[in-house]
Parts: structure tokens; C-alpha cells; sequence
């Protein structure tokens, strides 16, 4: 069977008047790509230096609560090494009303 004559592939020919409207449709479609490209660096940038500002307050948000916890294990100690001194000192006029000497309490404490 012979083939028919003539390519399935024609391109169609375009006008002028079709072609410049195309480029004028695309040179928009670029036009609105470029404005929305400029808006989301824009806000990126902002974001950054909300991000940055974030950032240094819960740095000195951290260094604050260092600070607090350290005043809290000094407090901590005092109030544990006062507790301990109230609890020697109760043993020690136990240990004196009961008739103990100064030397027998001592040998009692450092048990």
C-alpha cells in the first residue's frame, strides 16, 4: 500500500497580529511572576529579621533563667545548711538536758 503524499506534520502559519498577542500574554504572565517573585523575597527578608530578633530576646530570656537558677541552688543550700544547723542544734540541747558532756556530744556529732 503506497503512502499518501504530503507530511502529517504541517505547522500551521501564524499571523502577525497572533504572534504579538502571545508575547504581549506571556510578557504579562512574566510581568505578575517577577511582582509576585519581588512580594515573597520581600516578606522572606522580613521574616529573617523577625527570626533574628526571636532569637537574640530567647538569649537573654535563657541567660536570665541561668541566672535565676543559680540564685535558686544558693538559696537552696543556705536554706538546706540553716535546716541542717537547726537539727544539730535541737540533738545538741537534747543531749545536754539528758547529762551528756561537751566531749560525749562530740563523739556523738562526728558519727
Amino acid at each position: 500500500m503506497p503512502r499518501p503524499k504530503g507530511s502529517k506534520n504541517k505547522k500551521s502559519i501564524q499571523t502577525v497580529d497572533q504572534v504579538e498577542s502571545q508575547i504581549a500574554a506571556k510578557k504579562e504572565t512574566k510581568a505578575a511572576l517577577e511582582a509576585d517573585q519581588a512580594g515573597i523575597a520581600a516578606e522572606i527578608e522580613k521574616q529573617k529579621k523577625l527570626l533574628s530578633a526571636k532569637k537574640k530576646e530567647l538569649r537573654a530570656v535563657e541567660k536570665e533563667l541561668l541566672i535565676l537558677e543559680e540564685k535558686k541552688a544558693q538559696a537552696e543550700t543556705i536554706a538546706a545548711a540553716a535546716a541542717q544547723k537547726v537539727e544539730i542544734e535541737k540533738v545538741v540541747s537534747k543531749l545536754v538536758s539528758s547529762g551528756k558532756s561537751a566531749d560525749e556530744i562530740l563523739e556523738m556529732l562526728q558519727k
